[in-house]
């Protein structure tokens, strides 16, 4: 039996006005996402849309309606300054609905929000070990990363390995190739056997190669050549126990995936989960989020694929078209069902003389 719902978007909104006149009240395409049920909804946004405004309303919406305790919410964004921004935002929203004069009970408590790389230190701090892995430490700098890499590639052991590139340039391709074997949950085993079917299928042209053709063939070979260097640079940090960014979110994915428990304990301690700038998750956050809160959660992810700016760590505007594909909707015995889509087509940062304009133009499409 569904919990009956006593506060709707609007009459939170007009109880906040008590305190604080500014409140502003929502537009129905945000209503519609504030009130959304507690299942996988994906919701468009644009820059300045509002989306902030919303999500720190539907917090709100879901703790006065008693659909959610405080600690139950979960909220994940990128950077620091975007959780410390957010976070404020919904603690100076809470203490507002708590305000004796809006007339509501509301628990005590605060939401969960941190960065997704805070939450898969997290749960590294907690379960590596299992892996005999310590993941205390914050990952490494980029120009520890080099340096490291750079003593592999300067030192290897190899005498049959040439190279025409310069040794920065094998550095630089060690430490990309070794970041896409972990983004893609991949091996060298398996990179190294498709480099060789398709280096087969270019030599079968013969004569009819031309200087492209030649070009990857190249590449491919010094692919295959520098795999060793990669296995040895990912292994080394594992075993020093100094890990990059790389290597905690894989690891992070590889415990949500593989330790059941896990699952169960953070899909009890989060009922609903709030995903910020999902456009610029990675493969290996969308492995470890879905893991853990995959199978009809009540996950609501928002972004815009046209602000997609994390491609150099696997990011991809793609990513948020395929959400129902990894947030599939509960099962309703004839299949899943597809998660909820929403958007906030409307940008509040605009100048009154900027809308007036785009309405003109419209008009005359």
């Amino acid at each position: 039996m569904s919990k009956e719902i006593l506060y709707s978007p609007e009459a939170i909104a007009n109880r906040l006005k008590i305190v604080d006149p500014k409140v502003r009240t929502p537009s129905p395409e945000q209503s519609a996402i504030i009130a959304a049920p507690l299942e996988p909804a994906v919701v468009i946004a644009g820059a300045g849309s509002g989306k902030t405004e919303t999500m720190s309303a539907r917090v709100l919406y879901l703790i006065a309606n008693g659909l959610a305790k405080p600690e139950e919410i979960l909220g994940l964004t990128f950077t620091r300054k975007a959780a410390g921004e957010l976070g404020v935002r919904i603690r100076s929203k809470l203490r507002q609905l708590r305000d004796p004069r809006v007339g509501l009970e509301i628990p005590r408590g605060e939401p969960v929000i941190m960065t997704y790389h805070s939450y898969a230190g997290r749960l590294l701090n907690e379960h590596a070990i299992r892996y005999g892995i310590d993941a205390s430490s914050d990952p490494m700098g980029e120009a520890a990363i080099w340096q490291m890499a750079a003593k592999i590639v300067s030192s290897w052991p190899d005498d049959e390995f040439t190279s025409e590139s310069a040794l920065s340039t094998v550095i630089y391709d060690v430490i990309g190739l070794s970041r896409m074997v972990l983004e893609h949950m991949t091996s060298s085993d398996e990179i190294k056997k498709i480099s060789e079917n398709l280096l087969e299928q270019l030599e079968a042209l013969g004569t009819k190669s031309n200087e492209t053709v030649r070009t990857v063939q190249k590449v491919l070979q010094q692919r295959i050549s520098i795999l060793p260097m990669v296995e040895q640079l990912i292994s080394t940090r594992q075993i020093n126990g100094e890990l990059s960014f790389d290597d905690q979110m894989s690891l992070a994915a590889r415990i949500a995936m593989e330790i059941p428990e896990v699952v169960e304990i953070e899909r009890s301690k989060y009922k609903v989960v709030l995903l910020d700038e999902y456009q610029d998750t990675s493969q290996s956050q969308v492995r470890m989020l879905s893991s853990l809160f995959g199978d009809g959660h009540a996950v609501m992810a928002v972004g815009d694929p046209c602000q997609a700016i994390y491609t150099w760590r696997g990011a991809s505007a793609g990513t948020i078209g395929a959400f129902a594909k990894y947030f599939p909707g509960k099962s309703d015995g004839k299949g899943r069902a597809s998660a909820k889509h929403f958007s906030l087509p409307i940008t509040y940062r605009n100048d009154k003389i900027i809308l007036e304009l785009a309405n003109n133009v419209s008009g005359q499409i």
